[in-house]
C-alpha cells in the first residue's frame, strides 16, 4: 500500500512538472500545481541568495520591473513573474522555477540598452515557461522525470541534490542544445511581438563572445552539448530573416545616433556626436537638414558596405544613396552647404567607427 502512494505521488508531481500544459493569459490564478512549482523555486531562491547578496537599488529593479511588465502578457502560464538583482561582477542572468529571474550586476553594466536588457529576461521567461530547468536537472542526474518527481517529493537528501543540481544549471545556463535553442528561439518571438528590436539579442550575443575570446570559459564536460555563442548567433540572425524582420544592431547598441546642433551660426548634423555635414543656420537649411536626419535614422545601417553609401547621378541629377534610400538631391541644396561628396565620406567613417565599436557583428557572419 505504501509503495502504491508512493508511486501515486511521483505521478500527480510529474503531471504538475512536465506534462504539456495550455495556453493561459498572463494573469490568471495560479493552480495548485503552479503554487507548488513557486513554492520549489522560493527555496531555490534561498539557496542562490545565501551565496550572493541581493541589491535592492530601487533604480536598478524598477528598470528590469518596467521590461518586465512589457514582456509578461506574452507569457502563456499564469505566474508572477519576479525579478531581481544579485551583487556579482560577471555579466549573467538566470531563471528558476515558478518565475524567478535573477540579473548580476555586471550584466546591468554589460547591457548597453533596454532592448538588450528584454533580450535576456525573454530568454529566461521561455526557460521557466518550458521547465527546462527540471528537464536539463532530470537528464544530468540520469533520471526518468517520474523518478526526479518523486525525489523532489521526498524532501529528504535527494530533494536537497535535485535543487542544487537546478541552481547550477539556472546560475551556469547549462541547458543542453534542443533547450538553449527553444529560449533563444522562443525569446525572439516574445521580443518581437512586445515591440522590442529582435536584434537586441543578436548584439548582446555577439558581445558576450567577445568577451569569451577575452576570458575563455570551458565548460564542464557533463554540458558539453550546450551549443557555442557563434552558434547560437547563426541559427538566431537565420531565424530572424526567415522571419522576415530587420536585424539592425545600431538601435540596441546606440550607435549611429544623429542629432542637429547650432554652433557659431551654423547648423550641425551629427553622427554619434561627430560632425557629417554642415550648413549655415536658416529655416531652409534646417528643413532640408530634418528631412536628410529622418532619412539617415532609417536607411544608415551598420550593416552596410562603404559602397553602399554613395553620390550618383539619375536623370534628375547628382543625389546622395545610403543603402536603398535616397537622403538628399544636389539640386535641393541651399547655398553655403558642404558637398555631397564631404558627406557622403563623412557617413562611410561613421559606419566604420560604429563597426569597429561593436566588431563581431562582421566576425560571426
Amino acid at each position: 500500500m505504501r509503495k502504491k502512494i508512493f508511486i501515486y505521488l511521483g505521478l500527480l508531481l510529474l503531471s504538475f512538472f512536465f506534462l504539456p500544459f495550455p495556453h493561459q493569459a498572463f494573469g490568471g490564478t495560479l493552480s495548485k500545481e503552479d503554487e507548488k512549482e513557486v513554492a520549489l523555486g522560493k527555496k531555490v531562491c534561498e539557496q542562490v541568495e545565501k551565496k550572493w547578496d541581493r541589491v535592492v537599488d530601487p533604480v536598478r529593479v524598477a528598470r528590469l520591473e518596467a521590461i518586465l511588465q512589457r514582456l509578461a502578457p506574452e507569457a502563456q502560464r499564469p505566474l508572477e513573474y519576479e525579478v531581481r538583482v544579485i551583487s556579482e561582477d560577471q555579466p549573467n542572468a538566470f531563471s528558476l522555477p515558478g518565475g524567478y529571474i535573477y540579473f548580476t550586476t555586471g550584466m546591468l553594466d554589460f547591457a548597453r540598452s533596454d532592448p538588450e536588457l528584454a533580450s535576456i529576461m525573454a530568454h529566461e521567461m521561455v526557460h521557466t515557461e518550458r521547465k527546462h530547468a527540471m528537464i536539463q536537472s532530470a537528464r544530468n542526474e540520469r533520471l526518468s522525470l517520474l523518478a526526479l518527481a518523486v525525489a523532489v517529493a521526498s524532501r529528504g537528501e535527494a530533494a536537497a541534490v535535485i535543487m542544487a543540481n537546478i541552481a547550477q544549471v539556472a546560475i551556469l545556463n547549462a541547458y543542453s542544445r534542443d533547450l538553449e535553442k527553444e529560449a533563444d528561439l522562443g525569446g525572439l518571438k516574445m521580443l518581437n511581438a512586445t515591440g522590442f528590436p529582435v536584434s537586441s539579442a543578436v548584439t548582446v550575443m555577439e558581445r558576450l563572445a567577445e568577451e569569451r575570446l577575452k576570458h575563455p570559459y570551458v565548460d564542464p564536460g557533463v554540458f558539453l552539448d550546450h551549443p557555442d555563442l557563434p552558434e547560437r548567433i547563426g541559427y538566431m540572425a537565420a531565424f530572424i530573416k526567415n522571419s522576415g524582420w530587420p536585424l539592425h544592431r545600431k538601435d540596441p547598441l546606440r550607435l549611429l545616433r544623429t542629432s542637429i546642433e547650432e554652433k557659431d551660426r551654423r547648423l550641425l548634423l551629427r553622427v554619434d556626436g561627430k560632425e557629417v555635414w554642415s550648413g549655415p543656420s536658416t529655416e531652409e537649411v534646417r528643413s532640408v537638414m530634418g528631412v536628410a536626419k529622418r532619412e539617415i535614422d532609417r536607411f544608415l545601417q551598420m550593416e552596410l558596405l562603404p559602397s553602399d553609401i554613395s553620390v550618383e547621378r539619375d536623370e534628375k541629377g547628382l543625389l546622395l544613396r545610403v543603402g536603398r534610400g535616397v537622403v538628399v538631391r544636389q539640386n535641393d541644396l541651399p547655398e553655403g552647404m558642404s558637398s555631397l561628396e564631404t558627406f557622403s565620406e563623412s557617413l562611410r567613417k561613421s559606419v566604420v567607427e560604429a563597426q569597429r565599436a561593436h566588431p563581431m557583428g562582421r566576425y560571426l557572419l
